[in-house]
C-alpha cells in the first residue's frame, strides 16, 4: 500500500459512514455505505435548497442511528453540478472528496461484467472508492484564485471559438476563391478581410475592373493601409480560377457574418485578457512569478490559475502530478513502451502553458538553455530534444513552487529546492 493511500486512510475516522453521490442536472443519488461496504440508505434528491435540506437530514439521520463519528461525501466532478454541493457541504461544514471518473468507470466495469449502468450503482461505485481511500484532495478554488481560473477558463473556450471561425473563413474562401492562399497565407490578416467581406468570389472579381476591384475592397478596409500588390494579384488570378460559380451569394453572405463574428470575439477576448491579468496582478503570487524572465504575463496567469491556492499543496512534486507531466513506467513482460513516458493524467491547460513557456525560457534564459542542451548530450541516457524540454517542465514547477512558497524571486544562478 502507498504512502499516498495510508495517508488517506489514515485521515478517516473508525466507523464512518461513507456517501457516494451520482450527480445529475435534475436529479442526484445517494448511496450511505458503512466501513464494511454494507450499504444503508439509497434516496435521491434535486439540486435545490429543498433537496439539499433533506440530504442533510437524512445524512443526520443516519449518523444518529448508526452513533457514526462523521459523515464523508463522495462524487464525481461531473460538469459544474459538484460545484454546487461542494459549495453548500463546506458552508454546511460537512466533509467531501472528489473521486476520478475515469477510475467509477473502470472500477464499476470490474464489478459488473456486463457492463450495466445506472445511477444507484454508480453511486455506490463512488462510496465505495471513497471507503478504501481512492480519492482526491481537491477543493474549491476561492477569491481571486476562483475568479481568475473562471477568466482562464473563458479566455480559452474564446481562444477555440477564434480558431474554429478562422476555419470557416478558410474553408469558406477556398470554395469559391481557391486560388487565393497563394496571395495571402492568412485569411484573417487585414487586407484579406478586407477583400474577403464583399469580393471573396473569383467569379464576381474577374468581372470587374482591377481599378473598381481595388476601390471596393478600400471601401471596407476602414482607414488602413492596403496592400496593393497582394490585391492585384488576387486580381489577375480570380480571371482563371476554378472557384465555384453557383452559389457563391449564400457563400458570401456566410464569409461576412464569419468575419463579423471573428472580430466581436477577438472584441471580447482582449476584454477577457484584460480582467485575467488585472486579478493575476492581484494576487500576491504573481510578482514572484513575474521574477523569471521569460515567463508571460498570459502565461504566469494560466499557470497560477490551474494551480489555485499554493496553500493547498505541501510541495512542488503534487504540481508535477497536478500538471500530469510525472514519468511513469510502461512495461510489461518483455514489452517495454517507453522507459518514462509522461503520465498525461493532469491537467492539459497547465501542461501547455508550461511547455510553451518552457520553450520561451530556453531561448531567453541562460540557466534553462545549458540545461537542456545538457540533458540532451550527457554521456549517460541522453535525452531527446522533447524528453529534455519535459523534464524542464517539470524543473519549472519545481520553481514555481519554491518561489511562491518561499515568497522570494528567481535567481537563475540558484537552484531552488521542491
Amino acid at each position: 500500500m502507498s504512502r499516498t493511500l495510508t495517508k488517506k486512510l489514515a485521515s478517516v475516522k473508525p466507523g464512518t459512514l461513507f456517501i457516494g453521490v451520482d450527480l445529475a442536472l435534475d436529479h442526484n443519488v445517494a448511496v450511505v455505505l458503512t466501513e464494511r461496504a454494507h450499504r444503508l440508505a439509497r434516496f435521491g434528491f434535486p439540486n435545490d435548497r429543498d433537496g439539499y435540506d433533506y440530504f442533510y437530514r437524512r445524512l443526520e439521520a443516519l449518523r444518529e442511528r448508526q452513533q457514526a463519528p462523521e459523515v464523508l461525501v463522495g462524487m464525481e466532478p461531473t460538469n459544474y453540478f459538484w460545484k454546487l454541493l461542494a459549495a453548500d457541504l463546506e458552508q454546511q461544514q460537512v466533509p467531501y472528496r472528489l473521486v476520478n471518473p475515469y477510475t467509477v468507470k473502470k472500477h464499476r466495469e470490474g464489478d459488473q461484467l456486463d457492463r450495466s449502468k445506472d445511477d444507484s450503482r454508480d453511486a455506490f461505485t463512488i462510496g465505495d472508492l471513497l471507503r478504501t481511500g481512492k480519492f482526491t484532495e481537491t477543493r474549491l478554488l476561492r477569491g481571486g484564485y476562483a475568479e481568475l481560473r473562471q477568466y482562464v477558463v473563458l479566455y480559452d473556450r474564446l481562444q477555440r471559438d477564434i480558431r474554429r471561425q478562422k476555419a470557416l473563413i478558410h474553408n469558406t474562401a477556398g470554395q469559391v476563391f481557391p486560388e487565393l492562399t497563394r496571395v495571402f497565407k492568412d485569411f484573417t490578416g487585414v487586407t484579406a478581410l478586407a477583400m474577403l467581406r464583399h469580393h471573396a468570389a473569383a467569379a464576381v472579381v474577374r468581372r470587374m475592373s482591377q481599378e473598381a476591384f481595388i476601390t471596393g475592397v478600400r471601401a471596407d478596409l476602414q482607414g488602413k493601409r492596403l496592400q496593393l500588390a497582394r490585391l492585384r494579384r488576387a486580381h489577375r488570378l480570380a480571371t482563371h480560377s476554378v472557384g465555384l460559380k453557383s452559389g457563391v451569394q449564400a457563400l458570401q453572405l456566410a464569409l461576412r457574418l464569419y468575419i463579423e463574428t471573428l472580430e466581436g470575439l477577438q472584441r471580447q477576448l482582449e476584454e477577457v485578457k484584460t480582467a485575467l491579468i488585472d486579478t493575476f496582478l492581484a494576487l500576491p503570487e504573481s510578482r514572484y512569478l513575474l521574477s523569471v524572465h521569460g515567463l508571460g504575463l498570459v502565461t504566469a496567469a494560466i499557470i497560477l490559475a490551474e494551480i489555485g491556492d499554493p496553500n493547498n499543496y505541501s510541495n512542488g512534486r503534487q504540481l508535477i502530478k497536478l500538471a500530469g507531466t510525472q514519468p511513469v513506467t510502461n512495461t510489461t513482460g518483455r514489452k517495454t513502451r517507453s522507459k518514462t513516458p509522461m503520465s498525461h493524467k493532469g491537467r492539459s491547460r497547465l501542461r501547455t502553458a508550461l511547455f510553451f513557456a518552457v520553450m520561451r525560457l530556453v531561448q531567453v534564459d541562460d540557466a534553462f538553455a545549458q540545461e537542456y542542451l545538457r540533458l540532451q548530450q550527457r554521456e549517460k541516457n541522453p535525452l531527446t530534444k522533447m524528453q529534455a524540454l519535459g523534464v524542464l517542465m517539470n524543473k519549472l514547477l519545481r520553481i514555481l513552487w519554491a518561489l511562491m512558497r518561499h515568497r522570494t524571486f528567481y535567481n537563475p544562478g540558484y537552484q531552488h529546492a521542491a
